[in-house]
């Protein structure tokens, strides 16, 4: 795949408020994880690739997603979020965009990468990054996931990114996390406070290790400190 069909869509943005309505206490939350994740990697590493999976469906990890994608652009770097999650993929819902065409289009080489490249523009500052939606969805999410394309297709886009977040599948509902988990430089894994039995999780974990997966650490989704709600991030060691 070539890097110079790595073309942003000329299309007019796309403006939503969805990444700028956070509490202070959550924007400050997600600095706080856009900190610890870019002192994960070596400095001056050329591009981060970052998935993002749960142990289960329903834990908030699209919106953990979408708002560390928005977290990273406010530095002014280049950044790319992929709604991996073919099987329900929800970006575009939060956005407001369409969802075709998107990565399984790519995938099945029925779109180039400059026709499913869109963007999002802040609507109250310069803050803007690009956005790769799920397409429409594949009978086989997961061979897809785990192809020679999908390799190829990150290899091209890591040479213009300085980031790519990339929001998985829940690791416990189906194995396409897994399967792209290995092209990832680490993983974070989203936990909605009292919702996700231990078991799954540590199922989830275990998933992840048994396949030499970096776990970068947990995000807490909906943790209650004092009178609102934030999120909370934890590192994980193995």
């Amino acid at each position: 795949m070539d890097e110079k069909n790595v073309l942003r869509s000329e299309k007019e943005p796309r403006r939503d408020k969805n990444c700028e309505n956070l509490t202070f206490a959550a924007k400050e939350a997600f600095k706080r994880l856009r900190t610890n994740i870019i002192m994960s990697f070596p400095q001056g590493k050329k591009c981060c690739t970052i998935g993002v999976t749960s142990a289960q469906p329903s834990e908030g990890k699209s919106t953990v997603s979408l708002n560390l994608a928005y977290s990273l652009a406010e530095l002014g770097d280049k950044v790319l979020l992929i709604d991996a999650d073919m099987r329900r993929s929800s970006i575009h819902k939060k956005l407001g965009i369409e969802l075709t065409p998107g990565l399984s289009n790519l995938m099945e080489d029925t779109n180039s990468i400059s026709t499913v490249v869109k963007k999002y523009q802040s609507s109250t500052d310069d803050t803007w990054f690009d956005i790769i939606t799920g397409g429409s969805t594949p009978l086989n999410p997961s061979e897809l996931l785990n192809s020679k394309r999908m390799e190829q297709l990150l290899k091209a886009l890591k040479s213009v990114y300085d980031y790519i977040v990339i929001d998985l599948p829940p690791v416990g509902a189906v194995i396409d996390a897994v399967a792209v988990s290995k092209q990832t430089d680490g993983m974070l894994v989203v936990i909605r406070e009292n919702n996700c039995p231990r078991r799954v999780l540590t199922d989830c974990v275990d998933q992840l290790k048994f396949a030499n997966i970096n776990i970068l650490g947990f995000v807490m989704n909906g943790a209650l400190e004092g009178a609102g709600k934030r999120y909370q991030y934890s590192s994980y060691y193995k």
